[in-house]
């Protein structure tokens, strides 16, 4: 812990120090009268406290609960959860060295494990508790608090008691000063005024920086936590200690925790079944065979799906295949606690690691698991569902990675789909030869769907091109029709004259001059691209833009004379001399 102290702390001293000076003169008062019933209550709650430390680091340590083997014989051991505690004197040694207190672990009321020792320095293992204390321990749930003589000494004592998980009381924990050392301080703490002033203040100081302390170690505890979180890390442990704290930082510990828990729920959780995704799956799966390869734990590995779960589909819709594929999750998560996990690993196919089982273990739960899925029934509104699961296992191998052990278990799962289905097929009693058709099938499979779906895009991409290219060939002959009836080349330039003007050559003429007039009334520009006869699709087309330079070359024409004659049939001498007169 950071022993730096913070600007928090220090405000909150000044705010309870300072008061704490004035009063010292009311304190100094009853001081004497009262240190030492004060003095012995605070031996109390720190006798609690170290037991309540102690018994805190054995669950966080040991999970599991005390039991007792050998029991009537000569040589017995305590065990808590799978761990031997008998001779484990670390942890209640070190609590001695750190606060001066007396150990005691008691199974029922014989000690186990003791720091107490005898005058020849041996300790006081597999000695009993005063009978009246053990009974008085066994109608309550909560510390008491004794002054006994042990071995002939005098003590201040604290038992608390300790249940099992069934809430079976099966033994306490016991902490002790010596009373002798404890009226020794409480002596040399009964000075003149003075001095009962100064140290009622020191007192008061010490609780009041360990209560800021705490504090601002909660405070402390919550923001590593957040920065663990926001930096990725979602399965960072808040300090148990901040957790339980009764007050508003103890309440906003829970609240972070339980932000962790969904953030966690996100990131690792499929959402529908709330088994482990295939991205967390995958890396605790690398985990599993790590410490195969350091521990030689066996493990097993199998992959399963749904059969027929695209027909649950199409007859009962999707959502009735969502409330097959969480039945069946939840299925398979029961069977797997206590031995590893499951992982949605894609639509309605899952994968199953055995992180503490062999794969002989591993087939026993499997075959119980599908033939409970035979038997089972799911119902959705008006309808009853009977499912089935075809499964590959495999067992760990040191000579194959993570990749490899999930393709031969892949493998071994179409192996079954394509004999029967409805069945656990083990890989390792499969021929190599067997295991490679069924994957070289499966890759085909794949490969001719991936092949298919190729072709039916390269299709609609050869249909859209072709409309596309029908479209501008289209518009094209458009523009240039449309140029053509005006008298205009494509590039917006007068077409040739011929010598007799035919009647379709001055009716359009006719028109445009017509056209030209009006326009001219009204003082605009012709605007021919209103009368044009296609639509506007997108951007200008390139008849569009045709037309638009069709409107700048009409206008110019008619303003350098280039006159149609006024009858059809007209000769080309006639036309010299209409240009002469004008």
């Amino acid at each position: 812990m950071n022993k730096k102290i913070g600007k928090l702390q220090i405000a909150i001293l000044l705010s309870t120090v300072l008061p704490m000076l004035a009063m010292g003169c009311i304190i100094v008062t009853f001081a004497i009268r009262h240190y030492e019933g004060v003095f012995v209550d605070e031996v109390d709650r720190s006798l609690k406290a170290a037991a309540n430390s102690v018994l805190v680091t054995y669950d966080e340590l040991y999970p599991g609960d005390y039991v007792l083997q050998g029991e009537g014989s000569a040589f017995v051991s305590l065990y808590k959860g799978e761990k031997e505690l008998t001779g484990e004197f670390d942890i209640i040694d070190r609590m001695k060295e750190e606060t001066g207190m007396e150990v005691t672990l008691f199974y029922k009321d014989a000690r186990i494990l003791t720091t107490l020792r005898n005058e020849d320095g041996s300790r006081c293992v597999a000695t009993g508790v005063n009978g009246a204390v053990y009974s008085a321990m066994e109608r309550e749930d909560d510390a008491l608090r004794f002054r006994a003589d042990i071995n002939g000494t005098d003590y201040y004592v604290c038992y608390i008691p300790l249940f099992n998980s069934d809430g079976t009381f099966i033994g306490m924990i016991g902490t002790g000063r010596k009373a002798k050392e404890v009226l020794a301080e409480i002596n040399g703490s009964v000075f003149p005024m003075l001095i009962v002033t100064v140290l009622s203040m020191l007192v008061a100081s010490i609780i009041s920086i360990r209560y800021t302390t705490g504090i601002v170690s909660a405070v402390g505890d919550i923001k590593s936590f957040l920065q663990a979180v926001i930096g990725g890390k979602v399965d960072a442990v808040m300090n148990e200690r901040t957790q339980k704290r009764n007050d508003e930082i103890g309440e906003t510990g829970a609240s972070v925790v339980k932000m962790r828990d969904v953030l966690r729920v996100m990131v690792e959780k499929d959402p529908l079944t709330l088994l482990y995704n295939r991205r967390y799956g995958t890396g605790r799966m690398k985990n599993v065979q790590a410490s195969f390869l350091r521990t030689g734990q066996p493990f097993a590995m199998a992959i399963g799906d749904i059969d027929f779960f695209k027909k649950v589909n199409d007859t009962y819709g999707h959502d009735a295949g969502d409330e097959v594929l969480k039945f069946v999750a939840e299925e398979l998560r029961k069977m797997m606690l206590g031995c590893g996990f499951a992982v949605r690993w894609g639509g309605e196919e899952f994968l199953l690691v055995f992180e503490t089982a062999d794969v002989n273990t591993a087939r026993g739960k499997i075959e119980s698991l599908l033939e409970k899925l035979r038997k089972s029934t799911i119902s959705y509104g008006d309808y009853d569902i009977n499912v089935t699961m075809t499964m590959g296992l495999v067992a760990g191998n040191a000579d194959l990675d993570v990749n490899e052990l999930i393709k031969r278990a892949d493998a071994g799962l179409y192996y079954g789909k394509e004999h029967g289905r409805n069945q656990l097929v083990l890989c390792d009693l499969l021929t190599e030869e067997d295991l490679a058709a069924a994957a070289k099938k499966d890759a085909g499979t794949a490969a001719a769907k991936k092949e298919a779906a190729a072709l039916m895009t390269a299709e609609n991409d050869k249909e859209d091109a072709a409309r596309n290219e029908d479209k501008n060939t289209s518009h094209e002959e458009e523009g240039d029709d449309i140029m053509k009836e005006f008298g205009l080349n494509p590039d917006g330039t007068p077409m040739k004259k011929p010598d007799v003007y035919s009647e379709g050559n001055y009716d359009t003429n006719e028109l445009l001059m017509e056209e030209l007039a009006r326009s001219k009334e009204r003082k605009t520009v012709v605007d021919v691209k209103a009368k044009k006869p296609f639509m506007k699709v997108g951007e200008k087309t390139e008849a569009e833009s045709i037309l638009a330079s069709f409107s700048e070359q009409v206008v110019k024409n008619a303003e350098e004379g280039i006159i149609v004659p006024e009858e059809p049939g007209t000769t080309e001498d006639e036309q010299k001399k209409t240009k002469k007169k004008k």
